[in-house]
């Protein structure tokens, strides 16, 4: 099935759950590449508690709000798809009276 035949709220919140899930892995990709002002050699020079690691937190940032929008939009397109499902029950239902 193709996005086109989506209803466009159902799928702005498909691209939503895909921006989420993107942001997350960046957040995870530019935590590991910030190991080096976490943990490096570098840190260990100056000690632990000079330096604020912003890239790290930054990385961490990105990722919880992936994960919160990847939530936001997968929770979207359930309901869509749970009131959808429930249509279709009500249409197909034969009333003999």
């Amino acid at each position: 099935m193709s996005l086109k035949h989506l209803p466009p709220h159902v799928r702005a919140h498909v691209y939503l759950t895909w921006f989420g899930m993107g942001l997350s892995a960046l957040g995870i990709l530019g935590f590991f590449l910030s190991f080096n002002d976490v943990a490096g050699p570098s840190r260990w020079a100056i000690g632990v508690h000079h330096d604020i690691p912003w890239g790290a937190y930054t990385a961490i940032l990105a990722w919880v709000a992936g994960l919160v929008i990847t939530w936001y939009g997968r929770r979207q397109v359930d309901a869509a798809a749970r009131k959808r499902k429930q249509e279709l029950a009500d249409a197909a239902r034969v009333d003999l009276d």
